[in-house]
């Protein structure tokens, strides 16, 4: 009886024994479980306190033997502190992730606010108010994140560099045409010397339009002579262009016009295979649009323009959506003064590159020469959205320093001159000039050094201006066949800045080297020269050389008096006296 009520007893002991073995474990279990949310956390740490101090007074009204027996499941309570341990790193780990990603996100924000601040920045510079004041009328900048108005949305020409590819013509032969530089550089000479005397007659006869042929003429040929190399390069790639052609049309040519062809684009004048390009468009070939477009490259490339805008305006009737029709079209009807034309060949160039999805620097460069024509008739604010949006394209694509980007500058710079908003044409130029002095040989370079310099001069800042217009007649005189009008001009302007500044010594030379250039190029008894001489005249009576300044003006006078009894046995009545 009694062994059984012991027995008894024992069994109600090992049993709470159990159960409060099993209620500490159930307590200590959940450390070592994963970390869970921050809120179950912070939960479990409000509780423990109260939890083990429940354990403990419990474990105190354990007799020895539960003790004992409880000590069995000591390996179990030796590897709970452990997990206890990690449980806290853990949780002590997770809180410091927590507040690392919430610095570290922070920290993101605020680059990404740094860099739309420099996207702004670098967005705000080509602003209207820095760049083109395209419209002195128009006082809010146009935002570029702004979408573009379809109608306000016009064509550009692509690239200062014309593409003379075309989709369906044949790769040109390597080094089919043999035409050497020398010969090349000749034929300049003498296509000058015919237009110069072209040119005279035009303005003897007054002859407005031919006039304004010849001189967009001579500009290109005195460009050619005075970069050579690149001219050079540029008639080859025209003429290999021609040749791929003349085979694509072999078939259609009889054997002897393909000959004589063929032989005057590879090395000769090639007005033989205009000839026969032009048969080619006339007989309404199939290849009748790459046939005059050919014709009126050849045409441009010999400088008779009224030729080569005839030819390629037949091109763009005949294909309208080819880009290098159009783009050769456009380049050429502005040069020409045909800015309606120009205008909406541009127009037209723009929807197609954009409609095909090409190449988005051909895009770009179309939106910058369009934003230029769009200027020159007027329509300011659509050039100054178009430039926005062609100088974002190219800074991305091309980098903010590319030579294409100087040109944009350039041409907001000329933009804003011509408006006579002249502070705000010092900085495009500067920009441009920025870019360009990293390039090497490029005509840009003397062409915004020359603005540069001049608008300088209008502003009163002469002192700015002399280091320009140094550095414009070293830029010119390192040229192979400088155009010597305008060099001698360049000395003429930086004599003339140096003279403002009080400074007649370095007046007094640069107007000689003047002299020498105008006197070579013209002759001792022209009018330029006199003009020149009378400059020296003045300069020599502040310096106090009254024997020279006397002589100076005695020449000039002389040369006045001749030239005017020249022009009135003429039956002219006025006369030019500026180089």
């Amino acid at each position: 009886m009694n062994n059984s009520i012991i027995l008894a007893l024992a069994a109600v002991a090992l049993v709470f024994l159990l159960l409060l073995l099993k209620k500490s474990s159930a307590r200590k279990l959940p450390p070592v479980e994963p970390s869970e949310e921050e809120a179950a956390l912070q939960q479990e740490e409000e509780t423990s306190e109260s939890d083990l101090e429940a354990e403990a007074e419990a474990e105190t009204e354990i007799s020895e033997e539960e003790d004992e027996e409880a000590g069995e499941a000591a390996p179990e309570e030796d590897a709970e502190p452990v997990s206890e341990e990690e449980a806290e790193v853990d949780d002590s780990d997770s809180e410091l992730i927590s507040d690392e990603e919430l610095q570290d996100q922070e920290e993101a924000e605020a680059g990404d606010t740094e860099v739309v601040a420099e996207v702004d920045q670098e967005e705000a510079e080509l602003e209207l108010d820095e760049e083109p004041a395209l419209d002195a009328e128009i006082s809010e900048e146009i935002d570029f994140e702004a979408e573009e108005e379809p109608a306000e949305e016009l064509p550009e020409e692509a690239a200062v560099e014309e593409v003379v590819e075309v989709e369906d013509e044949p790769a040109p032969e390597e080094l089919a045409v043999d035409l050497p530089v020398e010969t090349f550089e000749q034929r300049l000479f003498t296509r000058k010397e015919e237009r110069l005397a072209a040119l005279t007659e035009a303005i003897d006869n007054n002859d407005e339009s031919t006039r304004e042929r010849l001189q967009a003429e001579l500009v290109a040929i005195t460009e050619g002579l005075s970069f050579l190399d690149q001219s050079h390069e540029q008639e080859t790639a025209c003429r290999n262009s021609a040749s791929g052609a003349l085979e694509l049309l072999k078939d259609e040519l009889d054997s002897s016009a393909y000959e004589e062809a063929r032989e005057s684009v590879l090395s000769g004048e090639t007005q033989k295979a205009e000839e026969v390009f032009d048969t080619v468009v006339e007989k309404g070939s199939a290849h009748a649009a790459l046939a005059a477009f050919q014709s009126g490259r050849l045409a441009e490339c010999r400088t008779d323009f009224t030729k080569a805008m005839d030819s390629l305006e037949k091109a763009v009737e005949l294909d309208g959506k080819n880009p290098d029709y159009l783009r050769s079209a456009a380049l050429l009807a502005r040069k020409l003064y045909h800015h309606t034309k120009a205008l909406n060949w541009f127009t037209a160039l723009e929807k197609v590159l954009d409609d095909q999805g090409g190449d988005a620097v051909d895009l770009a460069l179309a939106r910058r020469e369009l934003a230029y024509t769009s200027a020159l008739v007027g329509r300011h604010k659509e050039a100054g959205t178009l430039y926005k949006k062609s100088m974002v394209s190219l800074s991305k694509l091309r980098g903010q320093d590319d030579p294409e980007m100087a040109v944009c500058w350039l041409q907001i710079g000329k933009l804003q001159e011509a408006l006579g908003q002249y502070d705000k044409a010092e900085d495009p130029y500067k920009k441009a000039l920025a870019i360009m002095d990293k390039v090497e040989g490029n005509n840009v370079t003397g062409e915004i050094l020359s603005k540069l310099a001049g608008l300088y001069m209008e502003l009163e800042r002469e002192q700015e201006a002399i280091p320009l217009f140094e550095r414009l007649c070293a830029f010119k005189e390192e040229s192979p066949n400088p155009d010597k009008a305008t060099l001698a001009m360049a000395y003429s302007d930086l004599a003339e800045a140096y003279r403002v500044t009080g400074k007649y010594p370095e007046s007094e030379q640069n107007y000689l080297k003047s002299l020498a250039i105008t006197e070579d190029l013209r002759g001792k008894d022209h009018a330029a020269v006199g003009s020149v001489l009378q400059e020296l005249a003045q300069l020599c009576e502040r310096q106090g050389k009254k024997e020279e300044a006397e002589a100076h003006r005695e020449r000039a006078a002389a040369i006045f008096q001749k030239v005017m009894e020249e022009q009135e046995a003429a039956g002219q009545e006025s006369v030019d006296f500026k180089l």
